[in-house]
């Protein structure tokens, strides 16, 4: 299941029918799918914690790892210029991540 609405979400689709489009602009979520009627939220911020863990690892960890190997201070510059661009460009991808994180874990608690 999770691996279905990972594919989904990082294609821009509902991760649930895989349909309908996600975003309404380019970092603009939807609320709701209009084919098979599941909120994308249900309540505002319920995806932080998702968001805040893919941001770290793919952005912020590298940069650690890259100051702790000691990389020259215009390397690290460069890095960091290369990733905020990335984190920029890659928000669809994000969002559409963490709401496949928050929306599997939505439907185990709902399952139980």
């Amino acid at each position: 299941m999770l691996i279905k609405y990972l594919k989904n979400a990082i294609l821009g689709c509902c991760p649930e029918c895989g349909r309908d489009k996600l975003f309404l602009s380019w970092s603009k979520m939807k609320d709701k799918c209009q084919n098979c009627g599941i909120w994308f939220i249900e309540r505002q911020g319920d995806n932080w914690f998702f968001l805040l863990f893919v941001d770290r690892g793919l952005f912020i960890f590298p940069i650690i790892v890259g100051y702790y190997f000691g990389l020259q201070p215009i390397m690290l510059i460069s890095l960091c210029i290369l990733l905020l661009v990335i984190f920029i460009v890659a928000t669809p991808f994000r969002l559409g991540l963490s709401l496949a994180f928050e929306y599997f874990l939505r439907k185990k608690i709902q399952n139980r």
